[in-house]
């Protein structure tokens, strides 16, 4: 099932092959800068400084390569 699908299927309260995973695709499921750093960091990752999505929160931008790791089905569109 592909990442569209299983939107879909979610959206439209129908059972996908696993529950969808939206990793920083809005500033609700944003990750702090320092927690983004240090996860980086553990997971062995290019480390680079992070970009603030979200001054208040003071959310990171979450890159590609953390969210194709954590399997993201959604990406931020802006």
């Amino acid at each position: 099932m592909t990442s569209r699908e299983r939107i879909i299927e979610t959206i439209h309260h129908r059972q996908p092959d696993r529950v969808p995973v939206d990793l920083g695709a809005t500033g609700q499921t944003g990750m702090n800068a320092s927690t983004l750093y240090k996860l980086r960091a553990a997971l062995g990752m290019e480390n680079h400084p992070i970009e603030i999505t979200e001054i208040f929160q003071m959310l990171g931008k979450i890159d590609p390569d953390m969210m194709a790791y954590a399997g993201s089905d959604v990406i931020w569109c802006g």
